[in-house]
């Protein structure tokens, strides 16, 4: 195996060459599985950003379709920004920010309409929300759902107010193309950052989930930096006030190195599934990534669904991965070392703690996983490409650690503790072949080799 070609995932959402990141319109659209995201041909995070469309009928192998929207039009010239998409009449709309310079660098802010009959060719109709007043032009990445009790549609978009402060702007509609402004979904006693992107709401029967990627200013170290966070609450939704009223404290969605922007959507098995982006950081962190020198950059993470349960939002893998495992191994560890080699960089892998004990788990030589049985805590370091030195996390796992999944992808790498308690995305470039655990009680190893087949050639 030639290490150093093992870097594009094969299935994970990857552009064939330039430069992802957000993931919009997620939706299913008569049994095919659609998905867009922001796109620069060129691999720069900056620029005039398209819609890209890969589609799928199994969620795991996709097909790239080409541009569905451009940057062509005066409400869009400078960039088609993020936004969702819904199925309606046969039909699939979606719903994007439309952004504006002038010369002097000024930004205008437009909510656009596009629609398709064949989930091929998409008409755009322009602006249908402007922006309204008590904000800035940092106004964009609407989600658009319906509410069938009161047979409206309901809106949100996010935002920063005049005040320079985060928050969330809420609309209506009855039929998808007039719609009015009903005020600020949150409350403006609490800290939002200074800009809240990518807003969702989702309902579990009586539960309602937030989810808000928050830009803030941090102290680290004494100096002070921009944090952006995709965090999550559960809540009430007051739809007469046009207000959500948090009634938990905020949670990151994932705690993970490389996790953005997620989006979800309802599929036909009634399923609640979400991407998100796998990629951020700083300039200098992302464009020194090995991808950029083969002309690509970033994926987003494998289809994942959420699970509301015990006042708990649960994320777990979508099962349709399961088609792709190819040979089983399983393998009883009892106080023993072990390093075992492997064929590719492809596969899922299953650790199932029957003791809790420390181990100490190493991936391929450039990711390491040690769990402190005592301190519940697990340390995860990754190789940082830039510095050739560790990134490091510890995850505090709050309870016995019962299960770790990794599902290795070449580059990417999606991690679940206790069956989707806790997520932790990591993009990592491996140096070696093998795996090496030294458990100190008992547990079980269980590897599933993927099939060579590749959707992103």
């Amino acid at each position: 195996m030639d290490i150093k070609k093992q870097i594009k995932p094969k299935y994970h959402i990857t552009p064939k060459y330039g430069f992802l990141n957000d993931p919009n319109g997620l939706v299913q659209f008569k049994g095919v599985y659609h998905a867009f995201y922001q796109y620069l041909e060129k691999v720069t995070p900056q620029g005039k950003k398209s819609w890209a469309h890969y589609t799928s009928k199994d969620l795991v192998h996709w097909q790239d379709e080409g541009i569905a929207l451009r940057p062509d039009r005066w409400f869009d010239k400078d960039g088609c920004y993020s936004g969702n998409a819904i199925v309606f009449n046969e039909k699939i709309y979606l719903f994007y920010t439309g952004n504006v310079r002038d010369e002097d660098g000024g930004r205008e802010t437009y909510q656009c309409l596009a629609t398709s009959e064949d989930g091929k060719t998409f008409v755009k109709h322009g602006p249908i929300v402007y922006l309204p007043e008590g904000y800035t032009s940092h106004f964009r990445d609407p989600k658009v759902w319906r509410d069938e009790e009161e047979s409206l549609w309901y809106m949100i978009i996010g935002a920063q107010t005049s005040e320079k402060k985060g928050n969330v702007a809420l609309f209506y509609s009855e039929d998808l193309l007039h719609w009015n402004y009903k005020g600020k979904l949150l409350p403006e006693t609490m800290n939002w950052g200074y800009m809240c992107e990518c807003p969702d709401i989702i309902h579990f029967d009586d539960n309602y989930i937030l989810i808000v990627s928050k830009q803030e200013k941090i102290i680290e170290n004494g100096i002070e930096k921009d944090s952006c966070n995709a965090v999550w609450m559960s809540g009430e939704f007051l739809k007469e006030d046009g207000k959500f009223i948090p009634n938990s404290d905020e949670c990151k969605l994932d705690e993970g190195f490389d996790f953005y922007a997620p989006q979800s959507f309802i599929d036909e098995k009634n399923r609640t599934l979400y991407m998100a982006w796998m990629g951020g950081g700083e300039y200098d962190y992302q464009m020194s990534q090995p991808a950029v020198k083969d002309g690509w950059l970033h994926s987003f993470t494998y289809p994942r669904e959420f699970v509301y349960k015990d006042n708990l939002l649960y994320q777990k893998p979508v099962k349709e991965l399961e088609t792709l495992r190819d040979t089983e191994i399983n393998k009883n560890i009892e106080a023993e070392k072990i390093d075992f080699k492997l064929d590719n960089f492809c596969n899922e892998i299953k650790l199932t703690l029957q003791e809790q004990k420390d181990f100490r788990f190493i991936v391929l030589g450039s990711l390491e996983l040690e769990y402190d049985s005592y301190e519940k805590i697990l340390n995860i370091k990754r190789l940082n490409w830039l510095t050739n030195r560790f990134d490091e996390k510890n995850i505090s796992i709050e309870e016995d650690l019962k299960t770790v999944n990794l599902f290795i992808d070449n580059s990417s790498v999606d991690l679940f503790l206790n069956e989707g308690k806790k997520v932790i995305s990591i993009r990592s470039y491996f140096k070696e072949d093998n795996i090496q655990i030294d458990a100190k009680g008992k547990l079980q190893l269980s590897l599933y080799l993927y099939k060579g087949e590749n959707s992103n050639e």
